[in-house]
């Protein structure tokens, strides 16, 4: 069972069942017993996705340390029958998506669509990617919030996209960042390709910095009618912040690059695992907001 649950990138697609779930409760204001089938349905979805992703990266995967283990690449499962799996997880999720739920079902083929078909092959082409491809990460809280029923035209909604969308930016470019030389390996392009050190660790800086902005838009959409949360949303994203400063300590002209790569991959670990716990607070305090003021 662990070479299987290796294909389907457990640990990110979980990540989307709980976005899926934070829409979900935003719009109903409680948890009950539709989530159970519509957070399986996604987990599905997305588990097919990304042994799709696998089956694509086969050969990539091959010549770079971090991946060469992977299941494919290290013979534990051939490419059809990884193929087989992954299209039977995709079917199964999008057939459960639309038994509850069939605007839901056709955003996660669009999240499916964008992952497989536009980030996956542009990856290997441009550093930039990871644009399009955020799109990834700001579709699962509203299918939730439709499945709800929710509409998808409403502004409220449009905010907690829109936070993980650009949430999704820095995310892929850190662990970029961090992994620089194995993509190099890859023959997949990175950001130290068009920019040099001190300019990238400069954007990063920036984009940690509009992801903690995104979240403060939030109590426009009157989320976060309790003051405390509100509050505690503001503290955790000043030192977000004031964290990702020691991207622009690092970002010294005149230093090379030989110097730097130590403190560099570290800086990029930390502020890799920080933005992350960050989404991951903004999830648990919009679920809380909605628990606490169902009727708001």
């Amino acid at each position: 069972m662990k070479t299987w649950l290796d294909l389907v990138k457990l640990r990110i697609t979980v990540a989307s069942t709980v976005t899926l779930v934070v829409g979900y409760v935003m719009a109903r204001g409680r948890f009950d017993w539709p989530l159970l089938p519509l957070s399986l349905g996604i987990l599905l979805q997305a588990c097919g996705a990304a042994a799709f992703n696998q089956v694509q990266d086969a050969k990539v995967d091959a010549l770079m340390a971090r991946t060469a283990s992977r299941p494919i690449p290290s013979g534990r499962i051939s490419r059809r029958n990884a193929g087989i799996f992954a299209a039977a997880l995709l079917v199964a999720g999008t057939a459960l998506l639309f038994l509850y739920s069939p605007s839901a079902a056709w955003l996660g083929v669009g999240a499916a669509v964008v992952y497989n078909l536009v980030y996956t092959p542009l990856k290997r082409v441009t550093p930039f990617a990871a644009l399009p491809g955020a799109l990834i990460g700001a579709l699962p809280p509203a299918m939730g919030w439709t499945a709800a029923g929710g509409y998808l035209q409403d502004p409220a909604i449009h905010l907690v996209s829109f936070f993980f969308f650009l949430w999704q930016i820095p995310h892929f470019w850190l662990l970029l960042l961090f992994y620089a030389q194995d993509y190099q390996g890859g023959g997949l392009p990175s950001m130290l390709d068009r920019f040099d050190r001190v300019q990238v660790l400069r954007m990063t800086f920036l984009w940690i910095a509009a992801v903690s902005a995104a979240a403060l838009l939030l109590p426009l959409a009157n989320f976060f009618a309790r003051p405390a949360l509100a509050y505690v949303l503001a503290g955790a994203g000043a030192l977000l912040v004031v964290r990702a400063v020691t991207l622009l300590k690092l970002a010294v002209p005149g230093v090379t690059p030989g110097a730097a790569l130590q403190p560099f991959r570290r800086a990029c670990r930390m502020r890799f695992m920080e933005i992350n716990t960050f989404a991951l607070l903004v999830c648990v305090l919009l679920v809380a907001d909605a628990l606490l003021l169902p009727g708001r």
